[in-house]
């Protein structure tokens, strides 16, 4: 099987899983705290990212931080509750634009955490700047032709890798003099030089903050891969490398 082909039957296993869950919680706990979660967000829970060393992007050096693709809020409000005085998540979910509102308030963090609908950086006014900007963004790379306009599909997909781009592109203008970018990326199918490649295109000096290297696929996401490519001769996607990426621009 072609490997954007099989990257789709991926993706669209994880979100058939989601959807026929019975006992997705309406509150889930991660990184010791309890998160409110309503349908049609992902949860975090299923595959905890970025958030779980959060305590590696250095907040209380920032006065400001943007979240891209918030979902339930986690990183805003982790960001918020570290001391940052401006915190602003994006989402092109209206459903998860809620979600961060509920949990900034959850966490007493409402007056320095906004929420936005935006198709990424879209929502951001003129002037704005960050001093952090984080995003845990879509890692599979489906055919073009294949992925449709659904929140589902914009969450899990990224066709020619062309949102991070515009992320990395885009959000060099967003930074303050001290900026910078942060990604939670997995490399399950992909490219291993994929990042480094696009840093270097867009103009960033990449430092890998945290790697995880795994051996197995994790276990949230085990039935999503079809059993005959689960070892023997479909071991070799069961390598599934995670890495916290800090971003400098040149």
């Amino acid at each position: 099987m072609e490997t954007r082909e099989f990257e789709l039957l991926i993706g669209q296993n994880i979100i058939d899983k989601y959807h026929s869950d019975s006992s997705r919680p309406d509150v889930f706990e991660l990184v010791g705290l309890e998160w409110d979660l309503l349908d049609d967000v992902w949860p975090p829970s299923y595959s905890p990212g970025g958030e779980l060393f959060a305590d590696m992007i250095p907040f209380a050096s920032m006065s400001s931080f943007l979240e891209m693709g918030c979902g339930t809020g986690v990183m805003s409000v982790l960001a918020a509750r570290a001391g940052v005085e401006r915190v602003i998540g994006l989402d092109i979910n209206p459903a998860a634009v809620r979600n961060t509102e509920m949990n900034a308030e959850r966490h007493g963090v409402a007056d320095r955490v906004i929420a936005r609908e935006s198709n990424l950086y879209s929502a951001i006014g003129p002037g704005e700047q960050f001093d952090g900007i984080y995003w845990n963004p879509p890692f599979l790379n489906a055919p073009d032709d294949r992925v449709d306009t659904s929140i589902w599909h914009e969450t899990m997909f990224d066709p020619e890798y062309a949102k991070i781009r515009r992320f990395l592109a885009e959000g060099r203008g967003l930074l303050t003099a001290r900026g910078r970018a942060y990604l939670w990326f997995g490399e399950a199918l992909g490219n291993p030089t994929l990042i480094s490649d696009l840093a270097e295109e867009t103009g960033y000096e990449l430092d890998v903050l945290k790697k995880i290297e795994m051996s197995e696929i994790p276990d949230a996401l085990t039935d999503a891969f079809p059993a005959d490519l689960v070892g023997g001769d479909g071991e070799q996607y069961a390598a599934w490398h995670l890495h916290l990426l800090e971003l400098s621009p040149r």
